[in-house]
């Protein structure tokens, strides 16, 4: 089957958020392990619920405006005005309802590490399509982190209080997904390479490469051959030239 360059698209975005979201996991289980859990749990009960506040209010914010702009109330079936103004909603309750909010902030953390799962199943599909032997690792990788999220989230252990698992757990999510994306990217990079190379070698081999070679020969510098016409002189008349050797 012929590899196609185009096949993967990257998402910039979509590796922005999936890095940084990792670092976050893994930071977040290093200092549980090795700083006082009891700091840690205040800082993110009081920051994080306002900070997920005012990001859901950008985003609502970010969509009423390009409804305008982009002239999207031409469409019937274009709803990014009412998608902005209930992410304001859900943003302005977040920040005003800060206390009863941070209270689900443990299962809100579990289904990001299910999310992440979730993205270590599609990449371990997209290396499949590719052809890819370390689909595979990142299959498993997905798995157990969906598995371990779900785990967590139905058991009564909390995320800041301390306790070894759930640090552990946050560490281990971080580590897999930054794995699985490494994995994901050499094998894009593999595919890119090898997709050249079938390239070349089809345009080589294909009768519009040998028909170029032939076009290309023919503004080829030819022999060049001096054709020098030798005098052959007539003796004169009463010349002693006719009697010598």
């Amino acid at each position: 089957m012929a590899l196609n360059k185009e096949e993967i698209k990257e998402s910039k975005a979509g590796l922005a958020a999936n890095i940084i979201g990792a670092i976050a996991f893994l930071a977040l289980g290093i200092c549980l392990i090795t700083l006082d859990a009891g700091f840690i749990a205040r800082i993110i009960y009081s920051f994080s619920i306002l900070g997920l506040g005012i990001l859901f209010i950008c985003f609502g914010m970010y969509y009423m405006i390009k409804y305008f702009f982009n002239h999207e109330y031409v469409r019937i079936t274009s709803y990014g005005f009412t998608m902005g103004v209930i992410l304001v909603i859900i943003g302005a309750v977040f920040i005003i309802n800060a206390d009863v909010v941070s209270s689900f902030i443990d299962a809100l953390i579990c289904l990001i590490g299910v999310v992440f799962g979730a993205v270590m199943l599609q990449q371990s599909f997209a290396l499949f399509h590719i052809q890819r032997g370390s689909w595979f690792i990142s299959l498993l990788l997905g798995l157990a982190t969906i598995a371990a999220s779900i785990y967590i989230l139905l058991t009564p252990l909390k995320i800041f209080n301390g306790e070894l698992l759930p640090s552990v757990y946050l560490i281990v999510v971080g580590g897999f997904s930054l794995f699985s994306l490494l994995l994901m990217v050499i094998g894009l990079n593999d595919h890119k390479k090898d997709s050249d190379r079938i390239f070349k070698r089809n345009m080589e081999e294909s009768p519009l490469g040998s028909k170029q070679k032939v076009d290309e020969s023919i503004f080829e510098d030819e022999p060049v051959f001096n054709d020098v016409e030798e005098k052959v002189t007539e003796p004169k008349e009463g010349s002693d030239d006719l009697f010598e050797e």
